[in-house]
């Protein structure tokens, strides 16, 4: 449990910048990697096989490519917090986590584009949605 709260406040960290400043603070992202890099070499994050630990990068591999097609439409902020959370969470639990951000987001911008309270040209900032994932995986 306190592992997901020490991600969980990380994330808290990195979605309150992205929504004020809409950039992810990277030293709070790289300190956590380093924190979840400890934690597995000291087997808190369970029985994982390095390449158990290096699947779970996937999701935030994924996002830097999808970065980098887009023309960082999709910051490179939200790979790196992929991949974060992947190395605290694992593959599959990180999946689930960035469904659901995705999921919410998805629902909020449906609802605000019917009512006409942004434009399609509107950037939204990821880190949020990814911190309400995270709350939604951890209470289930």
């Amino acid at each position: 449990m306190w592992i997901e709260i020490i991600l969980f406040l990380l994330l808290a960290i990195c979605a309150i910048f992205d929504g004020v400043r809409k950039e992810i603070p990277l030293a709070v992202v790289w300190i956590g990697i380093m924190i979840a890099i400890l934690l597995h070499v000291r087997g808190d994050l369970g029985e994982n096989t390095w390449r158990a630990v290096l699947l779970s990068t996937l999701p935030g591999t994924a996002f830097w490519a999808l970065s980098l097609l887009t023309g960082e439409k999709v910051g490179y902020g939200d790979g790196w917090m992929l991949l974060m959370t992947g190395l605290f969470t694992g593959l599959g639990r990180c999946f689930v986590i960035l469904l659901v951000g995705l999921m919410l987001e998805s629902a909020l911008i449906l609802v605000l584009l019917a009512f006409r309270k942004i434009t399609t040209d509107r950037t939204v900032p990821f880190a949020p949605f990814l911190l309400l994932g995270m709350g939604v995986v951890a209470w289930l």
